[in-house]
C-alpha cells in the first residue's frame, strides 16, 4: 500500500473533499474506490465506528471524516498550498462556515431529494441558505482579491464547498431543485465557475453528466 490511500467513492461530496486536498497539496496518494454494498475488510477496519468513506490512511494510520481529513491534511504538509488562514480569527470562520455547509447546506439539499411532495418549502430553505453563504464570501473578503473565500487561491472552507458546483447542478437537472439565481448569490455563482475551472477540482470532482446519472439512479423520485 501507498504511504498515502484514500478510500473513496467517486459520487460522494465528502470523498471529493479530500481528493481535492490531497491534489491541492500536490500529495502523491493511492485510490481505492469502495463498494458501500460490499465494504472492504480494509473499510471496516479502518473506520470501525462510522464504517463510512471517505478514509486517508496514512503511513498504516487511517484518518476518518472529511473535515477532520482535510484539517489533517493541511497539518501534515503545512509547506504546500496552505488551506487555513494563519489568523486565528479567520481560522474560526472557516470552521463555522463549514460546520453551516455541512448542517444547513448539505441538510436541506438533501431533505430535498428524500422529499415526496416536491420540495417546494425545503426547496426555499435550501436558496434561503445559500444566501447567508454569499453573505459569507463578502464578510471574508474582497471579491477583487479573487473569487474564491481563500482571494485568488482555493482554502479549506473552498474545498468544504467545492463538491457543491457539481451536486447542486446535478440535483437541479434531475430532481428540479431550484438553487439561488446569479442575482441572489452572484460572488457564489462565479466561486463555483472558478470551481470548474481548477486544475485540481477538474481531476477531484465527477462530470456533471456522469453524476446525472447516479442521482437518477438512486434518489430520482418515481
Amino acid at each position: 500500500m501507498a504511504s498515502v490511500t484514500l478510500l473513496t467513492v467517486w459520487a460522494s461530496p465528502f470523498s471529493m473533499r479530500a481528493k481535492l486536498a490531497l491534489l491541492l497539496k500536490g500529495i502523491e496518494h493511492e485510490d481505492l474506490p469502495q463498494d458501500l454494498g460490499n465494504k472492504s475488510k480494509l473499510l471496516l477496519e479502518s473506520n470501525p465506528v462510522h464504517k463510512k468513506i471517505p478514509v486517508l490512511i496514512h503511513k498504516g494510520k487511517p484518518v476518518s471524516e472529511s473535515v477532520i481529513i482535510v484539517h489533517y491534511i493541511d497539518e501534515v504538509w503545512p509547506e504546500t498550498s496552505p488551506l487555513l488562514p494563519q489568523d486565528a480569527f479567520l481560522r474560526a470562520k472557516h470552521r463555522f462556515w463549514t460546520d453551516f455547509i455541512d448542517k444547513k447546506i448539505f441538510d436541506s439539499l438533501a431533505q430535498f431529494m428524500r422529499s415526496s411532495d416536491g420540495g417546494a418549502a425545503v426547496n426555499e430553505e435550501f436558496i434561503q441558505n445559500c444566501m447567508l453563504l454569499e453573505g459569507a464570501l463578502a464578510e471574508l473578503g474582497s471579491e477583487e482579491d479573487g473569487p474564491f473565500f481563500g482571494g485568488a487561491s482555493m482554502s479549506f472552507l473552498d474545498v468544504m464547498l467545492a463538491p457543491y458546483s457539481v451536486l447542486i447542478p446535478g440535483v437541479e437537472q434531475v430532481m428540479g431543485l431550484k438553487p439561488a439565481s446569479p442575482e441572489q448569490c452572484p460572488r457564489l455563482h462565479k466561486l463555483f465557475g472558478a470551481v470548474a475551472e481548477h486544475p485540481s477540482a477538474k481531476a477531484a470532482l465527477p462530470q456533471i453528466e456522469k453524476l446525472k446519472e447516479f442521482i437518477q439512479a438512486h434518489f430520482a423520485r418515481k
